[in-house]
């Protein structure tokens, strides 16, 4: 039987078996074959166009990205899994498991996001749960700790971030700064993580702030790791679900739960910049 396609950021994906509605949006469920025979699998929504039209080529506007339903399969290097979580025209992003003194080498640009364990970086340096790494030498070497270590590993598209020079964030280390809005409306406190073409930083939100709608320049990934966030029609993402959203889409308004929220949110292309769709239309 031939499966029809949908075109998700410049890859071909059989179209969704299982449609289902959720806060109100439809979601679909994509099986993108890229590792051996382990489908990665994500939702997607599309906020502005919410229906299919049968061999209709489309790309989604932002996505959920839930990696407790994704397989692992064995990575290139011994002692490793990892398992694909999303792949764009701005960036891939996997997810990594070493065992305790496994090693690897990096082959591309890479922001590492440790999740657990540790790192041993090739200058003894080490990096522990919550440290960022950007790597943007060939060749370079690391090694997991006594405990393994947990992480993902994020390649943007060829030749963003090649200005920025390899670095170590130790998250304890960053101060906590309030975001500057040039609008001068309320805002959280941030840590600025990196800065450049590829940028990040971390924030967290009280359970009384609401962000309202608002877009970015570039493409955006948000790492949910402490609490759950509502965006928009979107509904809620829970600890450790990841959201994809494409530059120039407005959306919102942000909301934590009754427990606030912590993420850490990774611009793709440049800086993170704040523009309120009431005053700046998105493009």
């Amino acid at each position: 039987m031939a499966l029809r396609e949908h075109r998700i950021f410049g890859f071909f994906v059989p179209e969704p078996a299982t449609h289902f509605h959720a806060e109100g949006i439809a979601e679909q469920r994509i099986q993108l074959d890229l590792v051996d025979t382990n489908p990665t699998t994500f939702l997607y929504f599309n906020c502005n166009q919410r229906q299919s039209h049968g061999n209709q080529m489309r790309q989604a506007n932002c996505y959920r990205i839930a990696p407790d339903n994704i397989a692992w399969s064995s990575a290139e290097h011994e002692g490793m899994a990892e398992r694909e979580l999303f792949t764009s025209d701005a960036v891939q992003l996997k997810e990594c498991q070493s065992v305790a003194h496994a090693s690897w080498s990096s082959t591309a640009s890479t922001l590492y996001l440790l999740n657990a364990g540790e790192i041993k970086l090739e200058d003894g340096q080490v990096l522990s749960q919550g440290d960022l790494y950007w790597c943007n030498v060939d060749g370079e070497s690391f090694v997991s700790g006594a405990s393994g270590a947990s992480f993902y590993c994020m390649q943007p598209s060829l030749g963003v971030g090649q200005e920025m020079p390899p670095q170590k964030i130790i998250s304890a280390d960053v101060p906590w700064e309030q975001f500057a809005d040039p609008a001068d409306r309320p805002t959280e406190p941030v840590q600025v993580l990196l800065s450049g073409s590829v940028s990040a930083l971390r924030t967290r939100f009280d359970p009384s702030f609401i962000a309202g709608e608002h877009w970015h320049d570039f493409d955006t990934l948000y790492f949910i790791n402490d609490g759950r966030m509502q965006f928009g029609d979107e509904g809620w993402f829970e600890q450790g679900e990841i959201r994809a959203v494409h530059g120039g889409h407005s959306y919102g308004p942000e909301r934590p739960g009754t427990d606030g929220v912590e993420f850490v949110l990774v611009s793709v292309g440049g800086p993170v910049v704040l523009h309120w769709s009431d005053l700046e239309p998105p493009p």
